[in-house]
């Protein structure tokens, strides 16, 4: 039996074991069918192994704009209307000034800290000091509008869908059975593993803890969403002036 939708703060587990495979699968069938199409459509038919390593503006704005739409159609096709729920019973919550302001003062102590894990996870490791996501980011063809693109996905729309994904859904179902340290982990692992590179992993794997704990505390998913946002666009946005004014990355 699905569970039914939180009325009048009735305590209930949000995702069932079967719902909460089912959203897991669907996405990611939806996912990998996104990037399939995508491909196929973006990537000429006479490039190189070389090229293809390079992506272009279209490519990146496209991948981040797959991943936006793939995580939120497919909890919201495969979850909230499945089982007939709301984004507010997903975490969609009003916050108050006072989570607004510890939020967004949050957000202005997470990008240095996180700047700094990079670069001592880099040094650790031996790796050349330099931004591993600069292709994707400022690809050579880079645009003012690819730029505003990558902007408004990477930086507002990809952070709402990986919010609602790792923390509305992942994080939830963890911790609904296992507790806060156990649900905080797991799903920060999860969400740092699926960077790939150490560096930006380690890095997202600290910002995970954070984003599951101001989740959890403030019972909103804005909270954790303004963060995410803040924190992307604003490095976003200094990778750009830096390469406006040819300041070496």
């Amino acid at each position: 039996m699905n569970p039914t939708p939180p009325q009048n703060n009735e305590k209930i587990q949000t995702w069932g074991f079967v719902d909460f495979l089912i959203i897991i699968l669907g996405t990611g069938l939806f996912f990998a069918i996104c990037i399939f199409i995508f491909s196929m459509v973006s990537a000429p038919e006479d490039s190189n192994l070389a090229a293809a390593m390079e992506p272009t503006a279209a490519q990146s704005v496209g991948l981040a704009a797959i991943e936006a739409i793939a995580l939120l159609s497919g909890v919201y096709i495969f979850g909230v209307r499945r089982l007939n729920y709301t984004w507010k019973d997903l975490g969609f919550i009003t916050i108050n000034n006072k989570w607004l302001l510890l939020t967004i003062s949050i957000s202005f102590v997470v990008i240095p800290i996180s700047g700094l894990i990079t670069v001592l996870v880099m040094m650790a490791l031996g790796l050349p000091l330099e931004n591993p996501q600069l292709e994707f980011i400022i690809p050579q063809d880079i645009t003012w509008l690819g730029g505003l693109g990558l902007l408004l996905f990477g930086g507002i729309a990809v952070p709402i869908a990986e919010e609602v994904f790792f923390r509305g859904v992942l994080y939830r179902w963890v911790r609904e059975r296992w507790g806060i340290f156990i649900g905080v982990m797991v799903s920060s692992i999860i969400f740092g593993l699926i960077h790939i590179d150490i560096a930006v992993a380690s890095t997202a794997f600290i910002l995970g803890i954070i984003l599951a704990l101001v989740f959890e505390y403030s019972k909103s998913l804005w909270t954790a969403i303004l963060i995410h946002a803040i924190n992307n666009s604003i490095k976003i946005i200094l990778i750009y002036l830096l390469f406006i004014f040819d300041i070496p990355m």
